[in-house]
């Protein structure tokens, strides 16, 4: 995969460090980019150092409230999406920025999504102080996410092998 490099960053909502690393760009269109990571790539997280055991190709937006990882894993196997809720992202050619909002909804190769961590998302909405407005579009963005995936909409339209 050619391409350069540009370092993703995201914090929680109060500014804590979430997950930081560099993935290779592959395309900008409108409002969406798309990075790619390979499996074994490293990433700094709240936690400590975390390897990848996937290849992950990223859709990041702009002007929605999600971001979406195709995986991959390394045999070419396709292994459903990530999707994180998250603000939309700011994209300055070199840094993606977002904030992470805790929810995340998880769709396999087949069977239905799941949304995950909602107790995080409930604790952390009042324990930083989460505005009406980024509830209300948390929330939109999960019930996106999931009929974008029933209805295999871009970008979940991809159910083979990268």
């Amino acid at each position: 995969m050619s391409g350069r490099a540009v370092h993703v960053r995201s914090t929680k909502y109060d500014g804590s460090p979430h997950w930081e690393f560099d993935s290779w760009f592959v395309r900008r269109e409108g409002p969406l980019v798309v990075t790619f990571d390979f499996a074994g790539t490293v990433f700094q997280t709240w936690k400590g150092p975390w390897q990848a055991t996937h290849h992950a190709r990223n859709h990041f937006w702009t002007n929605r409230w999600y971001n979406v990882m195709r995986l991959d894993l390394p045999d070419g196997t396709f292994d459903g999406w990530y999707c994180n809720v998250a603000t939309p992202v700011e994209f300055d050619g070199e840094h993606i920025r977002y904030v992470d909002l805790d929810l995340d909804v998880r769709v396999p190769p087949s069977g239905e999504p799941r949304v995950l961590d909602e107790d995080e998302f409930l604790e952390h909405s009042e324990r930083m102080g989460y505005p009406r407005d980024v509830i209300e579009h948390a929330r939109n963005a999960v019930d996106e996410l999931l009929r974008l995936a029933a209805a295999a909409q871009p970008p979940f339209e991809e159910r083979t092998g990268a």
